[in-house]
């Protein structure tokens, strides 16, 4: 058997906004395929902001990011759409389409599915998440939970090799949060989400990443590390 794919290689990360807040600093780690791995912090820790560069949405300040061992360029980006789901916090900055059934299509058919096959391709995702009955309604009057499994829905199409969700449990029902995490429990690609909650990590991770409020790696461990209090309140997550 060949060595594990690193899916992400991040060396020495530092990220700086245009208007100079810190978004991230010293962050080195090597994700491999298939993990489920969890970006713990309290908010502000740059959990979003490396969540973005782990999908090539951004590029780092300094530091080296390797993505399928790929540089993060132009020439790449049509390989990372496709590779990549990635579900941004706020389900509005994602959805923008007439429809719900507009918005499953966007992609398939910018990738070159004919409608046919995009609408096949979008039917076993719209059943599991239970929005077939919303294809008609405009995303804008969907509430939290129907907007949010909409748009995991619309990042699972292709099947993506790498799975990044930023506070997928956030402003959602009960019923919506199941959902998710059973669907997330029986994911069988590589997964990075970031949180604050305790126990939804618990329920589907096997590799923590705690953040501090500096804005760099706190501590790196398994499941093990949610007990220990002392990290926990410096990271401020207690």
């Amino acid at each position: 058997m060949g060595d594990t794919l690193n899916i992400i290689e991040a060396s020495n990360i530092k990220y700086v906004y245009p208007d100079k807040t810190l978004g991230v600093k010293n962050f080195s780690l090597d994700i491999q395929e298939f993990e489920r791995l969890v970006l713990l912090g309290s908010n502000g820790s740059g959990k979003s902001t490396l969540l973005k560069i782990f999908a090539g949405l951004v590029k780092p300040t300094s530091g080296d990011i390797k993505i399928f061992e790929k540089r993060v360029n132009r020439d790449n980006y049509p390989y990372f759409r496709k590779n990549i789901g990635f579900l941004f916090q706020n389900s509005d900055d994602f959805l923008f389409n007439p429809t719900v059934e507009d918005e499953l299509l966007y992609t398939p058919l910018q990738l070159g599915f004919s409608t046919e096959e995009a609408k096949n391709l979008i039917l076993e995702n719209s059943n599991y998440f239970g929005i077939k009955k919303l294809y008609e309604k405009p995303p804008f009057r969907l509430s939290g939970g129907e907007k949010k499994r909409v748009a995991l829905a619309c990042v699972l199409q292709l099947n993506p090799r790498l799975l990044i969700l930023d506070e997928p449990t956030s402003n959602i029902d009960g019923k919506t949060r199941k959902k998710i995490i059973d669907f997330l429990k029986e994911y069988e690609g590589t997964m990075i989400i970031s949180t604050h909650e305790i126990d939804f990590v618990k329920k589907i991770s096997n590799k923590v990443v705690l953040l501090s409020p500096e804005k760099e790696i706190l501590k790196i461990g398994g499941i093990e590390l949610l007990e220990d209090k002392n990290y926990l309140e410096d990271a401020e997550i207690l």
